[in-house]
């Protein structure tokens, strides 16, 4: 009942918060779902040590810049994918997609999944370790490790 009462009466208090953070507002109703939801599900986990607001609205904040630095990944990934592809030793832009769409598709599948979902689709990493059924950390640790794996499968092709 305390849960329900704080939703309705500081669900503005906690979206301005958030706007704040993540600068839009489709952005911010998914961090407060996601918070609200976290917070439901820790609610045992709730001491009672701080007020109830507070905590609520902390997991929120950590969901908001969760959220921040999964945009600044995508957009350092995206910014060296576009790099590498105008420095390609064979200037050919749309072979080289082909060859890393074969490369992606001979992953193992648990490193397949991990781009597929971490990388190439529109979920945040939380949303997409979930998906998986992992926590963030693995699904980066897969990601990194499935980047390696096709960093050498293009090379390889390459050297064709």
């Amino acid at each position: 009942m305390r849960f329900q009462r704080l939703c309705r009466e500081e669900l503005n208090y906690l979206r301005g918060g958030v706007y704040r953070i993540v600068g839009n507002a489709a952005d911010t109703d998914d961090v407060i779902q996601d918070a609200l939801l976290r917070a439901w599900s820790k609610a045992e986990s709730f001491r009672g040590e701080a007020d109830l607001r507070s905590w609520v609205y902390r997991i929120a904040v950590n969901c908001a810049f969760d959220l921040v630095r999964e945009r600044e990944r995508r957009s350092e990934a995206g910014q060296q994918y576009v790099a590498d592809a105008k420095t390609s030793k064979n200037g050919n832009t749309e072979k080289r997609l082909v060859e890393l769409e074969q490369a992606v598709s001979k992953l193992p599948e648990l490193y397949r999944e991990a781009i597929v979902w971490g990388c190439l689709s529109d979920l945040s990493g939380s949303e997409a370790a979930t998906r998986l059924g992992c926590n963030e950390n693995t699904l980066y640790q897969r990601i990194f490790k499935a980047k390696k794996m096709l960093k050498k499968m293009m090379a390889q092709e390459v050297a064709r």
